[in-house]
This record gives structure tokens, sequence and C-alpha cells, in this order.
């Protein structure tokens, strides 16, 4: 099937979509807002084994941190426990720590490498989807036709806006995530751990590399949201941030203390389940229809999305078919996960002393109950068969 794919959105899920498609012989172009002379930052994020199984079935090998464990602390310093952040089979890959602008710069060159075409600077207005084909229409007046076209443009995605103009935008939660760069000082490396603490006001995690290089992430009730542009400066965002975590322990404000470089904003927002994952010749993945909060699992699902889509548009011979096989493969498992996510949705703040004593007397026991490596295999554990051909159903 001759095929012409519009992807709109040059994040992990749409540059991972190309990958596929170019292996497949499908012809992809991805349209990306932002310049490409922009600054790739972004904070720290965990990606786990099954997005880095997805990407080994397009010959994709990413650099990073390996997170087997994740050991958890209450605010005051107590240890509470261990959770595994992997997969059990000992043959799959270990989850990473990774930077998100390393993980965007390197799909983004991955596609250049294969001949894979990226136009920077292109902002979609909207788009049409026909009979036969998909129009996406440029803010700067241009226009690209293809037989389909996909949506990768997050949680704000024009292309689900054109797709169901009737359905709900994605919400500030009411819980900001901050990212960023530190100096140990005293704080030890974490060989292989990322350590979480459950704070009186909110969580915070960090790695610390052998040269004591650290890259931490927070989670904290904030009442207005805040982005990239918002004005406040670093100082003032470090100085909220030793308010929110003051009470916490010491490895914390020091981390705080010693930041450096750019802090990262990224409100955690929910989007109400739209209508559906595709509509005629257009389709979506990864936070275009489904959020799954701060639980750290959407850039994996977005690939999870691009490898499946990708294997239905080859072996199916309607992309209407092909879209409607895709989302009945994918709906029930995001749907866990997003349900997974919003149970952990915001940080159980603890307002005294002694409610912090009752965390660390009762956090170990509530921890056994945790999920543990084998329980949480159904997140880390997912594995993509390249090679299994798809059926469309039914």
């Amino acid at each position: 099937m001759a095929l012409k794919a519009l992807i709109i959105g040059g994040g992990a899920g749409g540059t991972t979509l190309a990958l596929a498609l170019h292996r497949i012989g499908v012809e992809a172009v991805v349209y990306e807002r932002d310049s490409d002379s922009a600054a790739y930052e972004g904070h720290l994020l965990s990606l786990g084994s099954n997005g880095l199984d997805a990407l080994r079935a397009l010959d994709v090998e990413l650099d990073g941190a390996p997170i087997p464990r994740l050991p958890m602390y209450s605010g005051s310093g107590k240890r509470i426990g261990t959770l595994y952040n992997n997969a059990a089979s000992e043959t799959a890959p270990t989850s990473l720590l990774i930077c998100r602008g390393t993980l965007e710069r390197t799909l983004r060159e991955l596609c250049a490498e294969r001949g894979v075409r990226i136009e920077y600077g292109k902002e979609l207005a909207s788009c049409t989807v026909g009979e036969e084909g998909a129009t996406a229409v440029f803010t700067d007046g241009t226009t690209a036709e293809g037989e389909v076209i996909v949506g990768a443009d997050g949680a704000h995605s024009r292309v689900r806006r054109s797709l169901f103009p009737q359905s709900a935008d994605a919400s500030y939660t009411g819980v900001l995530g901050l990212g960023g760069r530190s100096l140990a000082g005293t704080v030890e490396p974490t060989p292989g751990e990322c350590v979480t603490s459950f704070g009186y006001e909110g969580h915070f995690s960090y790695h610390v590399e052998a040269d004591r290089a650290v890259q931490w992430l927070a989670f904290a009730p904030r009442q207005e949201p805040a982005g990239p542009d918002d004005d406040t400066t670093e100082k003032e965002w470090k100085e909220w941030l030793l308010d929110v975590y003051g009470r916490d322990m010491p490895a914390i404000r020091e981390i705080i203390t010693n930041a450096t470089g750019p802090i990262d904003i990224r409100p955690m927002e929910r989007l109400p389940k739209p209508p559906a994952r595709y509509r005629g010749r257009g389709v979506l993945i990864g936070d275009a229809c489904a959020i799954t909060g701060r639980i750290g699992a959407g850039t994996a699902l977005a690939m999870e999305d691009a490898v499946v889509l990708a294997q239905c548009l080859r072996d199916i011979d309607s992309p209407e078919r092909a879209f409607a096989t895709y989302q009945e493969l994918r709906t029930p498992r995001v749907d866990k996960v997003v349900k997974w996510g919003e149970m952990n949705a915001k940080p159980v703040k603890v307002r005294t002393p002694w409610g912090m004593h009752l965390r660390d007397l009762f956090g170990p026991l509530l921890m056994k109950w945790m999920p543990s490596l084998v329980s949480m295999d159904w997140l880390y554990g997912h594995h993509i068969d390249w090679q299994q051909t798809v059926r469309p159903k039914d």
C-alpha cells in the first residue's frame, strides 16, 4: 500500500513512528513546531523497559543511566522500601534515566541518518481528512497533503481538535513538575537507583552520578500552573522549592540549594478520553489521546503506540481498518496505565511531624503491599513482537 504519512509533532512518539514507517517502506514526513536550532533541554525522564523494547524492534539503542530500582524514603529520611522500575525478564532492556532533550535529539538524528525528513518551524493550524487522504494547514500559510495524518502533538493536540472539535482539551491538575541539574556536595552517588522521597508537601526524586552530578525531579501542589514562558526567575523557583521541601530530608535541601542551570517546568495535566483514537484518515498517538500523569510512563507508551500503529499499516490494506485495529489493540492497555496514573496523581500532604512519624511507622508495611517486581511486569514487561502479523479486527 503506497502511503505518505504526515506526522504532526517531532517528539519521541512522532520520531519513533517515522522510523517505524520508514522501516516498512512508508513515506513519512515529520512536521515539528519548534525550529531546528531550538535548545534541546528538558528534565530527566524515566524510560521504562517497555519503551526500550519498542525501540529495539527498530534497531534503536539509547544511552542513559540504568535504574532498575527506586529506593523510597519518607520526608524524614527513613527508608520505607524499594520499587522495581523494570521488567521481570532478564532479557528485557533495563529502564533508563535520560534527559528528554537528549532522547529527542537522538531520535531526530536517527531520522536524518535513515533518510526521514523533518520539517522544522511548522506549527499546525488545522487539518482535514477525507475519503482518500488528509491535508495539514500550517500557521505560516503552507499546506501538506498525504494519505494519512498522525497527531503526535501532545496534550494540546491540534490534530485531535480538528478530528474531534467537541472533545475537551487537557487541563491542569494542580500539580507542578519541575526538573533540573545540581551538584551533589555531600550526597553520595546512587548507581542503579533513582531515590524517591514522599515529603511533607510533595514528591522529590534524584539520581547522583559517579562524578556527583545530579539530575532531579520534583512534583508539588501549586494552585497556578506555570510553563516554559513563565517569568519566574530560577532564584525564585529555588526559593519556592526550598519552602515546599524545607522540612524534608537534608539531601533534598542540599540538591535544591546547589541547583545549576535552567529549571524545567512542566504542569501535570489530565485529558478526558476523546471519542476515539482515529477518525477517517486521521489518527492519534501518545499524549494526544491519553495522558498517564506523573508516573513516567507516557513516553514509553507513545513509543509502543508508534510501533503498533506501524505494524497495523504494514499488515492491513486499508488505513481505516488499520486504525480501527490499532485502536482495539492499544485502548485496553493504555486505559489501564492511565487509571494507574490517576491513582498516583497527587502527592499526599503530611501536615505535622506526628503525621510524618506515622508515615515512617506504617510506610514499610504499606510498601509490602505495593507492586513487586513481578506485579509491575504488566507495565514494564510489555513486549511487542515486530515479526508477528497483525490481523484486522472485524
